[in-house]
């Protein structure tokens, strides 16, 4: 399974079968937090997810180079909170049977990047379940829109 994550005050989760079925996170940080440790929280959460689904072969693919770079032994934890983030990340990681961790570009990332942004959202005054339809077609047929004024037509809205 892949994991793709990416940090805001929110944090956009993907994971994505081999068949390339997509389950997306879009989880709300309601805590104060720096970029590094959003990051991190966005990481853990996919990790926690994957785990949680019974995958055994994950690859990460993350738009952090810390993240990756700490995983990967490039780049050390330099101070107490991302060193135990980086243990807790390895913890995890060691559950899996075989896990991979890719570095890609945010623009690479902007599935996951927007459910970040969507979790950032103030949801407060909106129910707990949102529900989102996709309309594939018009339900009117555009040939017959047009606009009309003073008992003229003048506007079709087929253009």
């Amino acid at each position: 399974m892949d994991l793709q994550a990416a940090k805001g005050p929110g944090a956009g989760l993907m994971l994505v079968n081999p068949e390339g079925h997509e389950l997306t996170y879009a989880i709300k940080l309601d805590f104060k937090s720096t970029n590094n440790k959003a990051e991190y929280e966005a990481f853990l959460a996919g990790l926690r997810i994957a785990k949680k689904l019974g995958v055994k072969y994950l690859e990460a693919r993350v738009d952090s180079m810390l993240i990756a770079g700490q995983i990967n032994g490039t780049y050390e934890a330099k101070n107490g909170v991302m060193a135990s983030y980086l243990t807790q990340a390895k913890d995890l990681i060691r559950q899996f049977s075989a896990f991979n961790i890719i570095h890609i570009k945010r623009s690479d990332n902007k599935s996951a990047d927007a459910l970040s942004k969507l979790a950032s959202i103030n949801f407060e005054h909106f129910a707990k379940d949102i529900r989102v339809e996709v309309l594939d077609h018009p339900f009117v047929p555009q040939s017959q829109v047009f606009v009309i004024q003073k008992g003229r037509r003048i506007m079709d809205d087929t253009d």
